[in-house]
């Protein structure tokens, strides 16, 4: 079994209410119900592409609930669709087109990235199995993240119960760089990232006990230098309010959110598998070798995760004999 500070330099970190007491290294992780939660980030979602397609490579499959913004609402599509590799091929192929990102169109008034022109290529060239995917979905839920326009108030849209593209492409909608936003029923919506890139709070209000978070940054959160407080102080009086709202409303969810991560509740644990180093992919623009280089390490992460904790896992069956306080050493 693996000890706490071994678990952290393989990429894990363990966290749990202060003052409950430990597991020992050989104890189950017992839960009632367990959820996977995917942080998004553009490009860097290669290194989430690579450790889902190992938990697919193991047939491991045990989340009740899951729930992703952005690349990561893409990557647990194709995960609950069944399908290895699409992660990897949508990210290295169609996102690095210069139909998907194209910083000339941009500046000549159009998009940075074609959210419309991806949905559209990718559904004919490498469509998501969605049939698979309602066999595989039955008793459990796939949640995608996005955010409304006019409040940045997270929504979180069923995969099956909706229209699961456009879901998507709301999920994905990064403001600015794809201009419009998405318009569902009359609303319009922005990237799930902006106010909430890690949903584990969702999770949680949900009913999750221990929730695994796939992060594409490392674990915490970086106080941004006091050069660019002052930029946004200046921009706020300017034409780029709207961005200055958004970026203020992104660092304070985000900084919510790792404080949620670091100290849960007493009856939660959280399992966080985050690369120890910043990844080499950017959330647009990577090269060809930073993005093979980041799925393999994904998939080193995954392969990992699925032989030392997740033979470890374990619903529990007499919930009466369980503490909810027990906190978890793996």
């Amino acid at each position: 079994m693996l000890d706490v500070s071994e678990a952290v330099l393989m990429g894990y970190k363990i966290s749990f209410a202060a003052g409950a007491r430990a597991f020992p290294n050989s104890h189950p992780i017992e839960y009632n119900k367990i959820a996977l939660v995917c942080e998004g980030g553009g490009q860097r979602g290669i290194f989430t592409a690579g450790l889902l397609d190992e938990f697919l490579h193991a047939d491991f499959f045990p989340f009740h609930l899951m729930i992703g913004s952005s690349a990561g609402a893409q990557n647990l599509s194709a995960y609950a669709c069944g399908q290895k590799g699409y992660g990897r091929h949508v990210i290295t192929r169609f996102t690095t087109s210069p139909e998907f990102f194209n910083p000339l169109r941009f500046l000549r008034g159009g998009h940075l990235i074609d959210l419309d022109w991806l949905v559209e290529a990718t559904s004919r060239e490498f469509p998501l199995d969605m049939a698979r995917a309602r066999q595989r979905l039955v008793g459990r839920e796939l949640l995608l993240c996005a955010c409304r326009s006019d409040d940045f108030q997270p929504v979180y849209f069923p995969a099956i119960e909706t229209d699961w593209l456009e879901a998507i492409k709301a999920s994905s909608a990064i403001p600015l760089f794809y201009r419009n936003g998405v318009e569902l029923d009359g609303v319009r919506y922005l990237d799930g990232g902006v106010r909430d890139a890690i949903p584990v709070r969702e999770a949680y209000r949900r009913g999750a006990d221990l929730i695994v978070v796939i992060r594409t940054t490392p674990s915490g959160f970086d106080e941004p230098p006091p050069w660019r407080r002052g930029m946004q102080r200046l921009l706020a009086q300017s034409r780029l309010k709207l961005v200055v709202d958004v970026v203020e409303s992104h660092e304070s969810s985000y900084l919510a959110t790792q404080a949620f991560i670091d100290q849960p509740p007493a009856a939660l644990r959280i399992l966080e598998i985050a690369p120890s180093t910043p990844l080499a992919s950017k959330i647009l623009g990577s090269s060809a070798e930073a993005l093979s280089r980041d799925y393999r390490i994904g998939r080193l992460y995954g392969r990992r995760f699925v032989k030392h904790v997740a033979p470890l896992l374990r619903q529990r069956k007499d919930l009466a004999s369980v503490q909810s306080t027990d906190s978890l050493v793996v």
